[in-house]
């Protein structure tokens, strides 16, 4: 049977690092999960929790007469912390979807292309960019603080985990 998670950790297990601010890089991290996962996540990992690639609930299709392929609109969260609330969009935008999310996203996409295991089953995806991120203007969405990117995209997850190839990412 495939795993989808553990697809999606093997593609993104080769996106390198990313610069968080002038002295810092990291790898982003990646889990899936409903809400109350998200924030048992974020609680236990705290810092260590970002950059954060993360994969929301969403059904299998699963295609061929034995199942030997999965189509799913995957939705992702792509979020950094920023604790500043007193940054207005347009500093949001220099220091983390310029710097972080951007990137991350567009390395995200590039990783699921070209990847051996998975490719996008259309030439369309869909971006919404959150920043200062929350469902009200009182409380944040998430218990942290995030500027995020949500990344809805169609892929299709081949039989395979095992045939995994190096994914060039141009850097």
């Amino acid at each position: 049977m495939i795993v989808v998670e553990h697809m999606l950790r093997a593609v993104i297990n080769t996106i390198p690092e990313i610069r968080l601010n002038d002295n810092l890089s990291s790898k982003p991290k990646f889990h899936w999960g409903d809400e109350k996962e998200l924030n048992r996540y974020i609680q236990l990992k705290k810092d260590e929790s970002y950059p954060l690639i993360w994969l929301l609930p969403s059904p299998d299709r699963y295609e061929g007469s034995l199942g030997q392929e999965i189509i799913k609109e995957c939705t992702f969260i792509i979020a950094t912390r920023e604790t500043r609330k007193e940054l207005f969009n347009d500093q949001r935008y220099i220091n983390s979807f310029d710097v972080v999310l951007q990137p991350l996203t567009e390395n995200l996409i590039h990783g699921i292309t070209v990847s051996s295991i998975t490719d996008r089953t259309e030439d369309t995806w869909e971006i919404m960019k959150f920043p200062n991120y929350s469902n009200d203007s009182e409380k944040n969405g998430t218990i942290d603080l995030w500027d995020a990117i949500q990344l809805t995209i169609n892929v299709r997850f081949k039989s395979s985990i095992k045939c995994l190839k190096n994914i060039n990412y141009g850097n």
